[in-house]
């Protein structure tokens, strides 16, 4: 018999994707997925806010006949464009010997966040980056430690509340009203591979691009710039002269190790017809867009000194397909690149962690 299935929405730069997920011997496992194009967003503002409730109706009409059943509860992935993050340090001092307790933990949490009463922010999820028992003992597991002081290195992240309003009445409209609002990046960031060093996943999307650093099991900070794949795209063709769809079928030829000795070109077929881009010219204009790149998430990394040099890795459909991509973004920002994908995958789709990640931490609450 199946577990209950959660249906999770995953938004895109350039598409809305709703998945449904089953726990499976306790991992989450993506059984069933529709997606959407749609406008996007910039700068935490939707392109055509108009046009979501016909997507998000789409979305729920074709998976319902694809699951055989009505979708009556979605879980929302919130983007970096939407959301905030505020590090917080809790102090808590016992008069005697306390052995900590889950409740404990929870009080801590939930006393001192002090954005109930916030107009423009909701809290959607919080976690820790570091506990720190008796002044010495350093933990992110300390239930059932003995202790007379303890300091609780916190991470909140938070939703614009007109996002949240927004979202929940679209989906009011279509008679859908259990709906509950997670970080995107939170979710990426505790399927990336564990360690005791802060880390920074860089994930590029189509127009956006959004920079996390994840610290314990938290995030120590959150930032989004208007930058993608999709610029790459707009600049080859202002320069070559090519289409969109030219653009994109170009840009997976590209190698940016290579430099062509001969007047060589990339060729693709694309209606009938052969298009041709200088190789050495095209390298060039997606050299520059990803330096260009690679500056903005260094001074976004440069807002703490803890986070010079710490290691980089690097998801979404936006960059990673470029062969030399991880090079210039090291010589850039003085860190170490990595790729981030899913796991035993090696499909197209190898790249979009974050409806896994998504997936990851609904299964984590439940």
């Amino acid at each position: 018999m199946l577990n209950k299935v959660n249906y999770i929405l995953d938004i895109g730069s350039s598409s809305l994707r709703l998945l449904a997920v089953n726990k499976f011997a306790g991992k989450p496992k993506i059984i069933a997925e529709e997606s959407v194009l749609y406008d996007g967003y910039i700068d935490g503002e939707f392109l055509t806010p108009e046009n979501l409730e016909e997507c998000f109706s789409d979305l729920i009409v074709n998976m319902a006949a694809k699951m055989r059943k009505p979708v009556n509860k979605i879980v929302v992935g919130v983007p970096n464009d939407f959301c905030i993050c505020v590090c917080k340090r809790i102090s808590r001092k016992y008069t005697e010997l306390h052995k900590i307790t889950e409740k404990d933990i929870q009080n801590l949490y939930e006393s001192n966040s002090g954005f109930g009463d916030s107009e423009e922010y909701v809290v959607i999820n919080y976690s820790a980056m570091q506990f720190v028992l008796d002044g010495n003992f350093t933990t992110l597991s300390p239930i059932g430690n003995k202790t007379m002081s303890m300091v609780l290195d916190a991470s909140y992240v938070l939703a614009k509340r007109e996002f949240i309003e927004q979202i929940s009445e679209k989906f009011h409209n279509l008679g859908l009203n259990e709906i509950e609002f997670i970080s995107t990046s939170l979710g990426q960031a505790i399927n990336c591979p564990k360690t005791s060093k802060p880390i920074a996943i860089v994930d590029v999307g189509h127009i956006t691009t959004n920079v996390s650093v994840y610290k314990g099991e938290g995030l120590a900070l959150m930032s989004s710039f208007s930058m993608g794949g999709g610029h790459i795209s707009s600049d080859l063709m202002q320069l070559l002269g090519l289409s969109f769809k030219q653009a994109e079928l170009i840009k997976r030829k590209v190698i940016l190790t290579i430099e062509s000795i001969k007047n060589e070109s990339y060729e693709v077929c694309y209606k009938g017809s052969l298009i041709k881009a200088p190789i050495n010219m095209t390298n060039q204009i997606i050299k520059s867009r990803i330096e260009m790149m690679a500056k903005v998430i260094k001074n976004i990394l440069s807002i703490d000194e803890v986070f010079n040099g710490i290691d980089i890795y690097l998801t979404g459909d936006g960059l990673t397909n470029f062969k030399g991509a991880k090079n210039i973004l090291k010589d850039i920002i003085g860190s170490n690149v990595f790729e981030y994908k899913n796991q035993l995958d090696n499909s197209i789709y190898k790249y979009q962690t974050s409806k896994t990640g998504l997936a990851a931490l609904v299964n984590e609450a439940i």
